[in-house]
């Protein structure tokens, strides 16, 4: 079968299989986070001009109150989820998978009067479509300049949409999301980077509802997008899919900035309780990050998220911690003091560095301290729940992440609905 037919068969055995307990548990954890940044984002102005550009009345709700249609909530909400770039990422799909399945899932659900169950299976399915499809289209696509989260996050919006709405034929609106899909890394620092991962949610939902309304294009458009979009085509990518979850190896952000800096923000973290005030400072790091998280100058905190420089400067200045919105904001206006740490920080590309670790060596009077951190380290259940839920109480009032997990483990739509919109 070629991707089409794979992904649309993938819907039909699954939308009402038995799903595996550890795939749902792991939704649950990403639907928490949803909540915890996308109500953190309150007050953010990228968050504001999508709420208010999409703002009104309608069948589907939006942060912080109000409604619009299914398709502008899903716009909405995808960016409000992003525009911390706080949300979960996934190093196989190469980009943010949750941020997209969830406001179609969520949207659609609600529009549709869809049960709590409904709405988590369509983010699951959602977001294992979303990931076997960025492998399937591989770094290539990534490394070219296109953005996975919105040109794979649009399939499995996609699909999210479908189950979400009981959409009995997933074929069209699959096809008519990878006619839809698109998103640059050259937005990547500004506040366009958020929308991409709104634009992907309402993708999907419109893919859907024209679908409903008989309108379907190519069925060789998944081919057609990959050879257009440098897209490798890994047919490898689709093994298992609905025996095994690839979505379960999703790994959530504990800082508010790219997560290709996280493992350095780790590593330099742990290597600055030894050595306080480095006099030089080595990040090495995979190649792919070096177009994307190495910027050697940053004007405001959005292009900070996406510079070892500046973070480190951020974690020296305040003695290894301090790496959330609060501390990235206060870098600016830049002191002299920030500018001569970030040029004692040099960036090396390394292949041997795996795409999820970063190696750190920090020196200071002859001595040398070197650490090294792979995100792909193992992580329990109950260790990423406690790590959310700390994360919460960082960026929330108190309590509010601990009340957000019992909505999610209540399975009330209703009660999901309304910390979304309070």
């Amino acid at each position: 079968m070629n991707a089409l037919e794979t992904l649309a068969a993938f819907y039909e055995t699954q939308r009402e299989a038995e799903l595996p307990r550890s795939a749902t548990d792991v939704m649950r954890l990403c639907l928490l986070d949803w909540l915890i940044v996308g109500r953190a984002a309150k007050g953010d102005a990228v968050a504001e001009s999508a709420l208010a550009y999409a703002g009104g009345q309608g069948e589907a709700s939006l942060f912080f109150g109000g409604g619009a249609t299914a398709r502008m909530a899903a716009l909405a909400n995808g960016t409000v989820s992003h525009a911390l770039d706080y949300d979960d990422t996934h190093f196989a799909h190469i980009g943010h998978v949750s941020t997209v399945v969830i406001p179609a899932a969520v949207a659609v659900g609600e529009a549709r009067g869809a049960s709590f169950e409904t709405i988590l299976r369509a983010a699951l399915m959602g977001a294992e479509a979303a990931t076997r499809f960025g492998v399937w289209l591989g770094r290539d696509h990534y490394q070219i300049g296109y953005h996975q989260t919105a040109t794979a996050g649009a399939i499995g919006a996609a699909v999210a949409a479908s189950v979400a709405a009981g959409h009995s034929d997933a074929r069209a609106a699959l096809s008519n999301a990878a006619g839809f899909a698109a998103g640059l890394k050259a937005q990547f620092g500004t506040g366009m980077k958020p929308v991409n991962a709104g634009m992907a949610a309402a993708n999907g939902v419109e893919a859907v509802l024209m679908a409903e309304a008989r309108l379907s294009g190519s069925e060789a458009v998944f081919e057609a997008f990959a050879e257009t979009h440098h897209g490798i085509r890994d047919h490898a990518a689709w093994d298992g899919i609905g025996e095994t979850w690839l979505f379960e190896a999703v790994t959530h952000k504990f800082y508010p900035c790219c997560h290709g800096t996280h493992a350095m923000i780790e590593a330099l973290s742990e290597a600055l309780q030894r050595m306080p005030a480095p006099e030089r400072i080595t990040v090495r790091t995979h190649p792919r990050w070096m177009s994307v998280c190495n910027k050697p100058s940053v004007k405001d905190a959005l292009e900070a998220k996406f510079s070892y420089r500046a973070l480190a400067a951020l974690l020296i200045q305040n003695g290894g911690t301090g790496v959330d919105e609060v501390g990235l904001q206060g870098l600016f206006p830049m002191t002299d003091a920030a500018r001569a740490i970030m040029a004692q920080v040099e960036v090396i590309a390394v292949e041997g560095v795996s795409e999820e670790a970063s190696r750190v060596t920090l020196e200071a009077g002859g001595q040398v301290v070197q650490v090294e951190h792979d995100l792909r380290a193992p992580m329990s259940f109950e260790a990423r729940l406690e790590k959310l839920l700390a994360k919460g109480e960082g960026v929330l009032p108190k309590a509010e992440a601990a009340r957000f997990w019992d909505v999610v483990q209540s399975a009330d739509v209703q009660a999901l609905l309304s910390v979304i919109t309070e």
